[in-house]
């Protein structure tokens, strides 16, 4: 009778403990992090005699972060894309807006957000 009660609880205590042994942890780049940073008016891309009115100013921008080379920033909702292992950013927002960048060795990421409005966008990585 003893032995038929251990093997049910054997069997428990090993379905218990695979969950726990299946859980990887999670896959990091070089790039993931958080960056702050500065976007430029270039102008709208009706052409530089239109009226950039409509345009938010040149000044501060959301922060973008960067994890397990899932970009992210808040741009026309939340643009969202990915980085490649040679650390070029491609991301779409939800109102059509589209941000290229390269982010280079020293945690700088220099770009161009191009929607009804242009912009340069210069992040730079917290902590470096």
């Amino acid at each position: 009778m003893f032995g038929r009660t251990i093997v049910p609880l054997t069997i428990a205590a090993c379905a218990f403990a695979m969950p726990v042994a299946a859980q990887a942890p999670a896959p990091t780049t070089p790039f993931d992090g958080t960056y702050t940073g500065v976007r430029t008016l270039e102008g709208t891309m009706a052409g530089p005699s239109s009226r950039t009115r409509s345009c938010p100013p040149s000044g501060p921008t959301a922060p973008l972060t960067i994890v397990n080379g899932v970009a992210r920033t808040a741009w026309g909702g939340t643009a969202e894309g990915s980085v490649t292992p040679q650390g070029t950013l491609v991301m779409h927002a939800p109102n059509g807006a589209r941000i290229e960048g390269q982010i280079d060795g020293h945690g700088a990421v220099t770009g161009r957000l191009t929607s009804a409005c242009s912009y340069q966008m210069v992040w730079q990585k917290k902590g470096k």
